[in-house]
């Protein structure tokens, strides 16, 4: 049987190949995973700028929010800030306040968030990476003990590649990403990018020129660490309506004020790129998706992120119709 998304690809993946990723994720357990040795919480009375300045210097895109005796109350994420400047833009406020982290945590999904044990199975686990809170919290006595990140998550599959070598040999790149890209014009100011980025409920956006060639990528991480190389916070809604938004990632990646107007490097990946390779380069690059660029082009076909990756992995097949 051919996957559901090709009609002739090389991913012809048989039913018993499918259950083999299933079945490998049952032999091991939350414990097993490369966890954070030292986890890193907000507590819920400490203010926004706090915040950001924990994110920043820890190289963070989340952390648990947690009340006086140490109990989960939920996650602050680089999107919830983002949706806060976007919100206060748009309300007419001059500057940025230092909003209370129980008032913001979880204000861009309003998902639930995920939590599980350390004796949880990875296939129960693997439903909370690819659902809307992208992430699940360790707890034990409702008292967080660490988070697993799509980071964890592509750590693991890349250290146990060998257990499934054949199943990801059977797709590429272009098999398993996430068809087509949300762009946003090179000319565009970086308000204007975190716009639209909050509109369209997405962590990134890809920048393109005129002829739709990709130039980078700008995320709302982008903005949590502009923000954190900032002495006064208060100021950044003026500075995001004037700046332009490939100079705004470029500055907040390389914040040295004598080589202001700096471009950041795009990290992408082949369209036929084999899904081992891809793994390998999200665990040695650190990031947490890349564009599909078919050789040859600049122009991006698609995204990729561990989540496409477990998404097709742990899919159910069709049923293969009965023949005699």
């Amino acid at each position: 049987s051919f996957c559901s998304k090709h009609s002739s690809c090389r991913c012809q993946t048989s039913r018993d190949e499918r259950m083999d990723f299933k079945e490998f994720l049952k032999q091991y357990k939350v414990k097993d995973l490369p966890l954070p040795k030292a986890l890193v919480t907000l507590p819920s009375k400490k203010g926004l700028f706090h915040a950001i300045q924990v994110l920043t210097d820890q190289h963070l895109l989340s952390a648990p929010v947690v009340d006086d005796d140490g109990k989960l109350l939920g996650i602050l994420d680089t999107l919830d800030v983002a949706s806060l400047v976007v919100d206060m833009e748009a309300a007419g406020k001059k500057s940025l306040t230092d909003e209370r982290l129980d008032k913001l945590m979880g204000r861009s999904t309003r998902a639930k968030v995920a939590s599980c044990s350390e004796e949880d199975s990875l296939d129960q686990v693997v439903e909370s990476l690819i659902g809307p809170g992208r992430r699940a919290v360790v707890l034990k006595d409702g008292k967080p003990l660490s988070i697993i990140t799509q980071s964890t998550a592509i750590m693991f599959l890349h250290s146990k590649a060998k257990e499934f070598e054949a199943l990801m040999s059977s797709y590429m790149a272009k098999d398993v990403c996430t068809d087509g890209v949300i762009t946003i014009d090179d000319q565009a100011t970086a308000l204007t990018a975190f716009q639209t980025l909050v509109a369209q409920g997405v962590s990134s956006l890809t920048i393109t020129d005129e002829s739709g060639n990709a130039i980078t990528v700008v995320s709302a991480t982008d903005l949590v660490v502009a923000l954190g190389h900032e002495q006064d916070k208060s100021a950044i809604l003026s500075e995001l309506r004037d700046r332009n938004v490939v100079f705004f990632v470029g500055d907040s990646r390389k914040p040295d004020k004598r080589f202001s107007h700096t471009r950041a490097p795009i990290i992408s990946c082949g369209s036929d790129l084999p899904l081992s390779q891809v793994i390998e380069k999200f665990a040695t690059t650190r990031v947490h998706r890349m564009l599909v660029i078919p050789q040859g082009t600049r122009k991006p076909e698609g995204v990729v992120s561990l989540i496409d990756i477990c998404r097709i992995l742990t899919k159910p097949l069709p049923e293969e119709p009965f023949s005699v």
